[in-house]
């Protein structure tokens, strides 16, 4: 195998667990929503296989990124734009809810922007507890929602915003409504000195 081809496979296989890890999911879980096998996915994470095009693109679906930002080393840029038609809908089995991420972002950025529609009589979550810090911002963008966090809940109608720590399990609750609730979201990690501080105090 080439040097270049090494450089690839490094590439590949830091990208899939940092962004497997970044929405939360085991091995198995990411096997389970991509289709791939999780003997698979533990040998491309540690770049021991080269993944065929198509185990690529079912992981980049999966993992809700562009198959391109797989493969491509990051170039430092001041613009970044995504396509409509290079974003792929995620949608929850179960719930029916619709996740879309505005992404990937220039480089060096750690927020997450994304959008999401709650079918009515529906709910998403309760989702995972975010890193100590983290900071969620949500527009409502049409319908109605009920924002849970822990054992605290906020009712929302279009316009309206919620910033909040979601270092708690959290969830959008429109079990209630008769339209959909579309929500933009901002993920907004720790800042830097706090994360610094919890590695130094662990």
């Amino acid at each position: 195998m080439t040097s270049k081809e090494n450089r690839v496979l490094d590439r590949i296989s830091q990208v899939v667990r940092r962004r497997r890890e970044e929405l939360g999911l085991t091995v198995r879980g990411l096997a389970t929503r991509s289709g791939v096998s999780a003997s698979m996915i533990s040998d491309v994470e540690r770049g021991l296989k080269s993944p065929t095009i198509s185990t690529l693109a079912a992981l980049a679906e999966a993992l809700e990124m562009p198959l391109s930002t797989l493969v491509e080393s990051p170039a430092p840029a001041r613009m970044r734009v995504v396509k409509a038609s290079e974003r792929q809908w995620l949608v929850e089995a179960g719930t029916g809810s619709k996740r879309d991420r505005f992404g990937p972002a220039v480089t060096g950025s750690e927020v997450e922007f994304l959008r999401y529609v709650v079918p009515p009589h529906a709910s998403a979550g309760p989702f995972a507890a975010h890193a100590p810090g983290t900071i969620e911002h949500v527009y409502v963008a049409s319908g109605a929602v009920r924002i849970t966090l822990g054992e605290d809940g906020a009712d929302l109608r279009v316009g309206d915003t919620c910033s909040c720590f979601a270092d708690v399990p959290h969830g959008f609750d429109n079990r209630e409504g008769k339209v959909p609730a579309e929500l933009i979201v901002v993920v907004e990690p720790p800042r830097v000195s706090e994360r610094s501080t919890r590695r130094r105090r662990g």
